[in-house]
Formats: C-alpha cells, structure tokens, sequence
C-alpha cells in the first residue's frame, strides 16, 4: 500500500469512527487480522502436511535396480 492510501483510510476510518473510539477500533481490526493469519496459517500447514505425505493405498516404492550391463567392445 502506499503512503496516501494509509493516510486516506485513517483520515476516513477518523471521520466515520470519531476520534474518541478510533484506538479501540483499530486493536479490535488489529485482532481480527492476527486471528484470521493464525488461521489461515495453520490451514496452510494442514495442507502441506497432507499432501507431503504418501497414499494410503500406493504401492511401496521400487527397490534400486541393478546397474545396467554395458556392452563389451568387439575388436
């Protein structure tokens, strides 16, 4: 955001809200905004954490193959 629009929304939340209940309006949109990031957060987390993991029905993972036999030269 930059500057002016910061200064616009203060100068519109101090017409509407009034200078009295400002500060209280501002720590309650202050932890509205901290609970919703908390949340989202760990709905974030959630869903690495199910998609990291493998399948419940995926086939175990193929055992290394034996290195493959080069063939030899005929002179």
């Amino acid at each position: 955001m930059d500057l002016f629009e910061i200064v616009l929304i203060l100068a519109i939340a101090l017409i509407v809200v009034g200078p009295e209940r400002l500060p209280e309006v501002m720590r309650t949109v202050g932890k509205i905004l901290r609970e919703l990031r908390l949340a989202s957060n760990t709905v974030l987390h959630e869903l690495t954490d199910v998609l990291d993991e493998p399948p419940a029905n995926a086939p175990p993972a193929p055992k290394s193959s034996p290195p493959a036999v080069q063939p030899t030269e005929k002179k």
